[in-house]
């Protein structure tokens, strides 16, 4: 009779929260310049720009990029090389800050046409009695490696909510539904990028 009581309770709250708190609003904005972009087939992918204590939200954030990059056409440029040669000598001390100069810089070093920065703005679990709030948030930018000019720019933001009895529970499902909101970020974030010219012919 307890047990069945305690049920009862759970769902009734689980409605009011799920009424108060919605579905978890997703954000996004992009601006995309029409010129030379049939110019762009090689697409470095910079290391992001972290702005958390996530380290695994960054490294997850770069490897999806990169493989919808690839299933957009686009040649995969392995990450270890852009790190190698943004570390190397080649590219001296690089002002990080200076987009436009340092896409430049690493497009000259790579033979790339475009480089995509990404900077990961918020990636956090909040946990409260019965339901847990995972946010991330990202801006997404391509520029190109001639003029360093922006060619691209997406910003994304989604909440993923679970819910549950305990503490344990709840980080368990977070663990669940963790990598799929990086992966929304950055399919909502690609839909701004046009398949490469290659496949399109």
């Amino acid at each position: 009779m307890i047990y069945r009581s305690r049920n009862v309770i759970f769902s009734v709250l689980l409605v009011t929260v799920l009424i108060l708190s919605g579905c978890g609003p997703a954000k996004s904005a992009a601006v995309l310049k029409d010129g030379n972009r049939e110019e762009v087939h090689r697409i470095a992918v910079f290391p992001v720009f972290n702005e958390t204590s996530d380290q695994q939200a960054a490294r997850l954030l770069r490897e999806k990029i990169q493989n919808a990059l690839y299933f957009k056409g686009y040649p995969k440029i392995m990450a270890q090389f852009v790190d190698e040669t943004l570390n190397g000598e080649q590219v001296k001390e690089p002002e990080i800050q200076d987009k436009a100069e340092c896409s430049r810089e690493l497009g000259r070093q790579m033979q790339v046409d475009a480089v995509l920065y990404c900077d990961l703005q918020e990636s956090r679990t909040h946990y409260y009695w019965l339901y847990s709030p995972l946010s991330v948030s990202a801006v997404f930018e391509l520029r190109s490696a001639r003029s360093g000019q922006l060619l691209w720019r997406s910003s994304y933001s989604t909440i993923k909510r679970t819910y549950g009895l305990s503490k344990d529970s709840l980080r368990l499902k977070g663990a669940q539904v963790y990598e799929d909101a990086i992966q929304e970020l950055v399919d909502q974030a690609m839909k701004g990028i046009p398949d490469s010219s290659e496949v399109l012919g």
